[in-house]
């Protein structure tokens, strides 16, 4: 097996998990089960496409078909959220999402393009506190599952960049970590409310 057919089994293994992650967080978010934080979404389809595009222009070659479901995937999250997504929506929320989208904006006048990258992760980031924070307070709104399997598929993603720099590798491998910081918040908060839960039925 050659190269290409390596880099080619890689991308497609970067896919199946996405496809499978996405399917449950749709299905839990149609039954009403989950409530994503609808900011956190705009702000990471918007972003992942930029990754996307940083991607594809270093070369990144297979490996970048992940991040760009990526961000197709987290637009159309968005556009569900705002009707079926958690309503409360604070100061704080429009903050984040404020110095978000102005660093977004911020890409489109930088022409170095680690310095925008950087911007990008930045800003991602942001999304993810957002999620955190909700995790945190709701944990059962959420689909730990799904967030471990969009953190997974990075992994066979980065396997199949054509090209390793930062441009190609820092987005996915950040995005991979914030995920799993989501699954453990999830996990974690999720067993604290229970043993509370737990305590409470017990007295």
């Amino acid at each position: 097996m050659n190269t290409e057919h390596i880099k080619l089994a890689f991308g497609i293994l970067s896919i199946i998990p996405a496809a499978i992650a996405y399917t449950l967080y749709f299905k839990g978010l149609f039954s009403g089960k989950i409530k994503p934080h609808a900011f956190s979404w705009l702000i990471w389809g918007l972003l992942a496409g930029n990754g996307f595009i940083a991607q594809m222009s270093a070369q990144a070659g297979i490996g970048a078909w992940a991040t760009g479901i990526t961000s197709m995937a987290c637009l159309t999250i968005f556009g569900v959220a705002l009707f079926k997504g958690s309503a409360r929506l604070g100061t704080l929320d429009w903050f984040l999402l404020g110095l978000a989208l102005l660093s977004f904006g911020l890409l489109f006048v930088i022409e170095d393009k680690t310095i925008a990258l950087c911007i990008t992760l930045f800003a991602t980031l942001l999304g993810f506190s957002m999620t955190l924070r909700k995790a945190w307070q709701k944990p059962q709104e959420e689909a730990a599952l799904a967030f471990a399997l969009n953190g997974i598929k990075f992994l066979p993603a980065i396997f199949a960049l054509a090209h390793y720099s930062f441009l190609t590798v820092a987005y996915p491998l950040t995005a991979g970590l914030a995920n799993g910081a989501v699954v453990a918040v999830v996990l974690l908060r999720a067993r604290q409310t229970s043993v509370a839960k737990n305590m409470y039925d017990s007295v």
